[in-house]
């Protein structure tokens, strides 16, 4: 069954206005704590409202290549794969694609400002698991194609104004 974020019936301007009505209604009910739609859009998608100005934040994610054992081990990726330590991986990392905003309607003003026409990729699951490491990358996945994309979640019509 198709949400109601996915329905082409609805244009796609409303569609964004009520994830951001959703999410920042949740935000309000746990003041100055991250909040996520569902834990698939946890990397793509998030708001933290500030209670002490009264503001939102949006973050979403963005590709990064971890070209060091040191990088690797910033990102929490200390495990063996293959009895080998990881040296290189793709990561994702979480960033505020928004200045704090008062209204709902700034923050999303501010959302697409910043998401339009910046390359992006869709991930259809779980991105943690999205991406060999070590010399399965320079294969199958070339850094070039990822670094400093925006992570994209399918099912959200949030990062650009084409049909999926």
């Amino acid at each position: 069954m198709r949400s109601i974020y996915e329905d082409e019936r609805i244009p796609l301007q409303i569609r964004r206005l009520i994830v951001f009505s959703n999410i920042c209604r949740k935000a309000r009910k746990r003041p100055d704590e991250i909040v996520y739609l569902n834990s698939k859009t946890k990397l793509a998608f998030s708001v933290i409202y500030f209670e002490r100005n009264n503001k939102y934040v949006a973050y979403g994610g963005v590709f990064k290549y971890a070209h060091t054992r040191k990088e690797v081990l910033e990102k929490e990726l200390d495990k063996t794969y293959h009895d080998e330590f990881v040296m290189c991986a793709m990561t994702i990392s979480r960033q505020a694609f928004t200045k704090p905003a008062g209204t709902l309607l700034a923050l999303l003003w501010q959302w697409n400002k910043y998401v339009n026409n910046r390359p992006h990729n869709y991930v259809n699951g779980n991105p943690a698991t999205f991406f060999p490491v070590n010399d399965e990358l320079e294969k199958d996945y070339l850094p070039y194609k990822y670094h400093n994309h925006l992570l994209a979640i399918k099912n959200l019509p949030l990062w650009d104004n084409y049909k999926n």
